[in-house]
């Protein structure tokens, strides 16, 4: 391999490691729904089946994956959405109200 390649090889690797930090940071106090039930009821959020109707609907399409996410007292549901003609769309639809 040349100094050129190693260089590109290097630049590819650090960029990946990057994307895969920020992924991770973005996901920080977020559960998955199946784990989720406990801090759903005891926080009085919507409960994560009318979440997913509610991002269905927001999204126009159908919801591939959805978290619960913490950021102190403020609860969110973050889901992906795959709409009709394939485009994905990222919903985020308050816990609390449903909104």
């Amino acid at each position: 391999m040349t100094c050129h390649g190693f260089k590109l090889f290097a630049a590819i690797g650090i960029a990946a490691l990057t994307s895969l930090a920020a992924a991770t940071a973005a996901n920080a106090g977020c559960m998955p729904l199946g784990s989720a039930g406990g801090l759903i009821s005891k926080n009085g959020l919507i409960p994560g089946t009318a979440a997913v109707n509610k991002a269905q609907a927001k999204g126009g399409g159908k919801v591939i994956k959805i978290v619960l996410c913490q950021n102190g007292n403020s609860f969110v549901y973050q889901a992906t959405v795959l709409g009709k003609q394939g485009a994905v769309k990222n919903v985020t639809i308050n816990a609390k109200t449903g909104q």
